[in-house]
């Protein structure tokens, strides 16, 4: 019962602050208004400690308790405008976030600038459904870049959610804190498989390769760079003369050149496919071979290289989802 009104309390100051603060798209500034205090445990109980220490000392007309008391409490609320101070003004953009496979820890690259003429100390960044923190110091009139981790559970775009930034200095009495709202996500691949079958044949592999310029049995001249070439295949020599990158062309069966098919995995569930796909992409792009891969509705050419990677991978994140 406790852990249900609980966790409605938490879904209404939610749903309030969303109202109130709304959406901060790729940039946030901590102003006033966004930002919040309470104590921490430790405060209550220091409060709890100097309230019993000023009925002692009006208990007992005692003149130096009351300078004790008086001091202690002082020191309580120069501790809550510093950290009020500390967060107030920072600025936030999001920076980048490289795509990651599922089940994998994602960082959010934060970029936190500190406008103000006195360093900002224990800055401590999460994402709400990570219960890891990043704590940095952003020097005066400087920036630091914070990676914020979140974990991924599944494949394709998975945004970051409510970020807190929050802080305890100087004294860990109070806890102010702050939520941003970004329109900030990370492309999350499938998680290859463990156990994959072996990677399908070769082209040639069954007599089945035609002339197509793309093997490796001879030489048959060169052309234009082309992204997503393998730079072994690069001719260094011919052009540093031609003060152009040129490729080695070869003629043959593509003995090397593979195609993954969505069909050839039939009797897989999809996420199975694609757990499958993916690992036989990493493993080829990892042995410097020429592949491409057939999903349904879209078809990416074999290629070698780390564009062709991508390519197959972000579809592979989005299969079945809009783009």
């Amino acid at each position: 019962m406790f852990e249900k009104l609980r966790a409605e309390l938490r879904r209404r100051i939610r749903a309030w602050a969303w109202k109130r603060q709304g959406p901060d798209g790729q940039r946030a500034v901590i102003v006033q208004r966004r930002l919040y205090i309470l104590p921490t445990g430790q405060g209550l109980v220091y409060g709890a400690t100097v309230f019993v220490m000023l009925l002692g000392s009006m208990n007992y007309a005692n003149s130096m308790g009351f300078m004790l008391t008086f001091l202690l409490f002082s020191l309580a609320v120069f501790s809550m405008h510093a950290a009020h101070a500390n967060l107030l003004g920072l600025q936030l953009v999001a920076a980048h976030a490289e795509p990651v496979f599922a089940g994998e820890t994602a960082r959010f690259h934060l970029a936190v600038y500190n406008p103000g003429r006195r360093a900002r100390v224990a800055v401590t960044l999460s994402a709400e459904d990570d219960e890891r923190t990043v704590t940095s110091d952003i020097p005066a009139a400087g920036q630091n870049l914070a990676p914020v981790p979140l974990l991924t559970r599944h494949r394709g775009w998975q945004p970051v959610g409510r970020l807190a930034v929050e802080s305890s200095y100087p004294f860990g009495l109070f806890r102010p804190w702050s939520w941003l709202y970004m329109d900030w996500k990370v492309l999350v691949y499938p998680a290859p498989a463990e156990q994959a079958p072996p990677l399908p044949d070769p082209l040639g592999g069954q007599g089945r390769g035609k002339p197509n310029h793309q093997g490796e049995d001879d030489f048959g001249g060169l052309r234009q760079y082309q992204r997503g070439d393998s730079p072994r295949r690069i001719a260094w020599r011919a052009s540093s003369r031609h003060e152009e990158l040129l490729t080695k062309r070869f003629s043959g069966t593509g003995e090397q050149t593979r195609w993954f098919e969505w069909e050839t995995l039939a009797g897989l569930d999809d996420e199975t496919r694609l757990s499958v796909l993916c690992r036989w992409v990493l493993t080829a792009h990892a042995a410097g071979m020429a592949y491409g891969l057939r999903l349904p509705g879209e078809v990416f050419p074999p290629a070698a290289g780390e564009e062709q990677r991508e390519r197959c991978l972000q579809a592979l994140a989005l299969y079945g989802s809009a783009m």
